[in-house]
């Protein structure tokens, strides 16, 4: 048995519901420009870096339309929301799992793809404790998930090896970097299924998005924090490396 020493934190859409937001942020920008959007979409773009999703929205419309004006549209609706709303909400059971991860005396990293300046806005709008023993922004590393340069960072930065930390992701891109560092790693993914859709635009879908299954089905995964939290307290912050990704 493998005790847990440290425990990595995305942020979007794992700390924060800016999952939601973001695809809000979608539908706004797809209602501006007459283009199909769904759920899939926002799965298939997000946890990667701003060029690659860029990237791959011209995978899936196709680079005969203006999918960079779409995307920046996509960033200001979020913005705008953001100053509207003045909140990103803290996701259900976030503090119980900081606080037992401390009572643990488990070390507690964030890495995340955006700006050290958003992640600091962030935590003050939702006046975050200061409980995290370091924080890798996408500023700080050349290259974004999937590649693993990230978490192996926040691991370096806290001399622990990479078999003794634990990642929680809510995107794909994430859990491929996880696995390409060797981190075991959950998926805690956003259920958008409520949110509407945007269906028979002028500009439609030219490619299903392809949601990776198979990556997503190598790891264990929760429905929220709160089932994560109970997960770890049953076995003791410890877990067979060998089961760690079933």
């Amino acid at each position: 048995m493998k005790k847990i020493k440290l425990v990595i934190f995305d942020m979007d859409g794992l700390m924060f519901e800016t999952g939601r937001l973001a695809y809000r942020a979608y539908l706004r920008a797809a209602e501006e420009y007459d283009f199909e959007v769904c759920q899939e979409v926002y799965y298939y773009l997000t946890g990667r870096t701003e060029a690659d999703i860029r990237i791959g929205m011209q995978e899936l419309y196709g680079n005969q339309v203006p999918t960079d004006r779409w995307r920046a549209a996509m960033n200001r609706q979020k913005e705008v929301i953001l100053a509207e709303e003045k909140r990103v909400f803290k996701k259900p059971g976030l503090l119980d799992l900081l606080e037992a991860l401390k009572k643990q005396d488990c070390l507690i990293a964030v890495a995340s793809s955006s700006s050290k300046e958003k992640i600091k806005a962030y935590f003050e709008m939702e006046q975050m404790p200061d409980w995290f023993d370091t924080v890798v922004s996408g500023d700080q590393v050349r290259k974004g998930k999937p590649d693993p340069e990230i978490f192996l960072t926040a691991c370096q930065q806290l001399g622990v090896k990479p078999e003794e930390a634990l990642v929680l992701e809510d995107s794909l891109a994430g859990i491929k970097a996880a696995k390409q560092a060797e981190i075991p790693a959950f998926l805690i993914a956003d259920d958008l299924s409520a949110l509407p859709v945007k269906k028979n635009g002028k500009y439609p879908l030219l490619k299903q998005p392809k949601l990776e299954q198979e990556v997503a089905a190598q790891v264990k995964t929760f429905s929220d924090l709160t089932e994560v939290k109970d997960w770890l307290v049953a076995n003791h912050f410890s877990w067979e490396i060998g089961r760690a990704h079933v």
